[in-house]
Parts: structure tokens; C-alpha cells; sequence
């Protein structure tokens, strides 16, 4: 039986990881902190016994924690979680600062604690098969990588600098910011951005960051205007293209499109629905020691680019540097 406690108890984690727990006959879920607790989540408690609790200190005994907290406080969230020797999965994205992570990094290796990070686009059937196919050079080298990501949240904690960080940026451009380097398997060595501001005590509305690869160009535009949950990227090689695409009706799940240098379609996949799926993989890992598909320090590449992005932005879109 795996004891679970739940650190934040909103709508996406209830979409996206409760059904998952309730599935398994082998988790139990102890406890929820949740100090704004809705109808929603004190159903949640009552149906499965959970305690629920407004004080973090307050949560009963587990064995793992799922961190789904506002931004800006993961790293501390994540941080209470380990010191109690529990296993951590925490959503996207990561922490806000490079510092915060890499003292999660160290505390987890320190007390050998299982954790990951829920870049779910990491275990989709189209971004994986894109992985593959650049990786067997199946477009040829890589010169330039174009994302587009539109829309976002337009009301809620989301908007908060304190708590949501940043807009778009943090929201939605973290997910490009991990998932590029993984697609293409290469570590970026700077960032320039152009951010948007936003409203006095408001975030951002969004920008546009420009990647430096060695040897390849990666532009990422994500902003709040235009086609609502936009969501696309598009990897060009000497030889051919990829397309990778999320279709407007589905959360998760994306198409892809491999073209040859000719512009022939060579292969194509339908989007294939993953809810839940980050949500397995952790408890197989819990469970059987297996590896997660973004853990912390694997995280640590998308907290430095966003960073930087915001760094970049503040400093009149000045050229950042990514150490190796």
C-alpha cells in the first residue's frame, strides 16, 4: 500500500492525477493540505477518508507527495515533502529559481528519495516517435526549431505574480523549454527574450524567446492573444520536417507529421490522450525502482531557460548565457 498525501488540491490535479490514485487499489490517500478547500475538494475527502488539513505540518504520515501548489510555491511545498523522507512528484513548472532547484536536486539525492517532475509531454506517443526520428537522423541535422503556443489563463491565482511567477512564460512556455532540448537531445548556451508586461500587480501577457542551440536557431512564441490553446512545434532539419501539434479539443495528446526534404509525408500519427499517465509512471517507479521520465535534475534545464527568459527580458533583451 502506498500512502499518498496530496500538497494542493485544485481543479488540474483532480483532473489529471486523482482519477489515476482512485484507480489504483494499492494507494491510499492519507491526506490533503488545501488551505481554500472548495466543495470539490472536501467531497474528495470525505469519499476517500483523507485528512484534511489547512497547516502543511498537519498532514498524517506518507510515503509520497504530489505537489500541485501555486508556482511560486513548489520549491518550498517540495522542499517540507522530502524533509519528511516522502517521494515527490511535482506539476509543471518545476520550481521558479535555479537555486530552489538545485537544493531539491541535492536534498533528494542526499536521502536517495524517488521524485519527478510532470512534464507529461515527455511520455506522448508523438513527441516520443519525434525523438526518435530526429535522433536517427531522419531529417537530417537539425537547423531550427519554431514553437507556438497562444492563449492563457484569464483570471485566478494564475495572474498573481507572488503566486503564478510570471504569465505565459511560466504557465505554458515551460513546457517548450523542456521538451526542445529533449526532442532534439542538445543543451542550449543562450537565451534572448522579449517579454510583454502586463498590467500594474498583474503577470505578464507572454513574449517571445529565441533559444541558441550549437548549430541550431529555436524561436518560441507564447502569448495570451490569438487562437486559444494553440499549442505546436515544428523541429526542421537539412532533410525534412516534423510536426508536432495539439489538437484544440484535447488536452493532451499530439499529432505528428514527418515530412521528407521534398515535402512528401513519410508518416504520420494520430494524438493520443496520456491523462494520467505521469501520474503511473511515478507510482511504477515507487514501486519497481524504475526510472521517471523527468526527474528533478532533469528539470533543472527548464527552470534555467525560463530564467534566463525573464532575466534577458528585464535587462532590455539582452543575450543570457546557459552554462554547461
Amino acid at each position: 500500500m502506498i500512502r499518498f498525501a496530496m500538497i494542493g488540491c485544485g481543479g488540474f490535479s483532480r483532473r489529471y492525477h486523482v482519477p489515476t490514485l482512485l484507480a489504483d487499489a494499492d494507494v491510499k490517500l492519507v491526506g490533503i493540505f488545501d488551505p481554500l478547500a472548495g466543495d470539490a475538494v472536501k467531497a474528495l475527502a470525505a469519499q476517500t477518508g483523507a485528512r484534511l488539513v489547512q497547516r502543511l505540518d498537519d498532514l498524517p504520515d506518507a510515503d509520497a507527495a504530489l505537489v500541485t501548489t501555486p508556482h511560486m510555491l513548489h520549491a518550498g511545498h517540495a522542499a517540507a515533502a522530502l524533509e519528511r523522507g516522502w517521494a515527490v512528484l511535482v506539476d509543471k513548472p518545476f520550481v521558479m529559481a535555479r537555486a530552489d532547484a538545485l537544493h531539491l536536486i541535492a536534498r533528494a539525492e542526499a536521502k536517495k528519495i524517488v521524485n519527478a517532475v510532470a512534464f507529461n509531454r515527455r511520455l506522448d506517443a508523438g513527441c516520443r516517435r519525434a525523438r526518435e526520428i530526429v535522433r536517427a537522423g531522419g531529417i537530417g541535422a537539425v537547423r531550427f526549431v519554431q514553437t507556438i503556443q497562444l492563449g492563457y489563463e484569464k483570471s485566478g491565482w494564475f495572474l498573481d505574480p507572488a503566486l503564478g511567477g510570471g504569465g505565459a512564460y511560466t504557465g505554458r512556455g515551460t513546457h517548450m523549454a523542456d521538451i526542445v532540448p529533449w526532442l532534439i537531445d542538445s543543451r542550449p548556451t543562450q537565451v534572448r527574450s522579449r517579454l510583454r508586461a502586463g498590467p500594474p500587480g498583474r503577470a505578464d501577457l507572454g513574449g517571445f524567446i529565441e533559444i541558441g542551440f550549437p548549430g541550431v536557431e529555436c524561436q518560441i512564441s507564447c502569448i495570451e492573444e490569438g487562437w486559444h490553446m494553440w499549442d505546436e512545434i515544428r523541429i526542421f532539419g537539412e532533410d525534412g520536417l516534423i510536426e508536432l501539434r495539439r489538437p484544440l479539443a484535447m488536452p493532451t495528446g499530439w499529432t505528428l507529421r514527418w515530412h521528407s526534404k521534398r515535402g512528401a509525408a513519410l508518416e504520420e500519427l494520430a494524438a493520443v490522450p496520456n491523462e494520467g499517465a505521469i501520474t503511473a509512471e511515478f507510482l511504477a517507479a515507487l514501486r519497481a525502482g524504475s526510472a521517471v521520465s523527468c526527474s528533478f535534475a532533469q528539470a533543472l534545464l527548464s527552470v534555467e531557460i525560463v530564467e534566463a527568459a525573464f532575466a534577458s527580458a528585464a535587462n532590455g533583451s539582452a543575450t543570457v548565457a546557459i552554462g554547461p
